[in-house]
């Protein structure tokens, strides 16, 4: 059995965790497969894999978008950093033939092999495990379980996969996996997902620290200065 926990930087990378021989050894393994299926029904219940975006999907990328934030300025930072050509990758979980959720990772300018996570969204009428009240298979629990409804968190799910491929030791990463990724947000969120706030307090940012978190494999602190793409600088 193969489970993918990553999909595509740069369209040609697929980190794939087998359950006889994982990269980085049985123990890491059950470790990381524990991470990616977020619940006891995450086998067999809640969106399908993470896949990256292509042009077929930007028109349904960009509704998404727009529906998830009270303006379209996150939208337009989307097109733009693919105008730019500052996008890494984008990636999107499905459900049913349904953009469910969707993020985006950009190059920072500096430091080199660093990227952004940013922008973010989930279907607003999906959020919050809100599919599972819907789904006539999932009648274990009810609506109001939260272990009912974790695996039909799409950001939850999308958070776990990435921090997953961050458990891998850094020299097995394939050298086009960015050695860190930037995220702009609640320590108290992104912080479930291995994003580390303590971690970014010695970087020089434009942006206040308190709200900068990294992911990165290790547990270091770097010191570096921030450089974001154009398209992030000038929202």
């Amino acid at each position: 059995m193969m489970l993918r926990i990553g999909a595509a930087f740069g369209r040609s990378l697929f980190v794939l965790l087998e359950s006889e021989g994982p990269p980085c050894g049985p123990a890491c393994g059950a470790s990381i497969l524990g991470k990616v299926i977020g619940g006891r029904f995450a086998m067999v219940v809640g969106p399908d894999f993470s896949t990256s975006v292509n042009e077929e999907h930007y028109e349904e990328v960009d509704r998404l978008l727009k529906s998830a934030f009270p303006t379209d300025a996150e939208a337009r930072l989307v097109r733009q950093l693919r105008t730019d050509g500052d996008m890494l990758f984008e990636s999107r979980k499905p459900w049913n033939g349904k953009t469910g959720g969707y993020f985006a990772l950009s190059r920072m300018y500096a430091p080199e092999g660093w990227a952004c996570l940013a922008p973010m969204a989930v279907r607003p009428e999906w959020q919050g495990g809100r599919l599972a009240e819907r789904n006539p298979h999932m009648a274990v629990g009810g609506p109001k379980d939260e272990m009912y409804r974790s695996p039909w968190r799409f950001g939850t799910r999308m958070l776990q996969e990435l921090a997953a491929i961050y458990e891998i030791p850094l020299e097995r990463l394939p050298a086009n996996v960015p050695k860190t990724i930037v995220v702009l947000g609640k320590p108290s969120f992104y912080g479930r997902y291995g994003f580390s706030w303590q971690r970014a307090q010695k970087l020089k940012s434009p942006y206040p620290l308190e709200s900068t978190l990294i992911l990165r494999c290790g547990d270091d602190v770097p010191e570096a200065e921030l450089v974001y793409p154009r398209a992030l600088s000038d929202l």
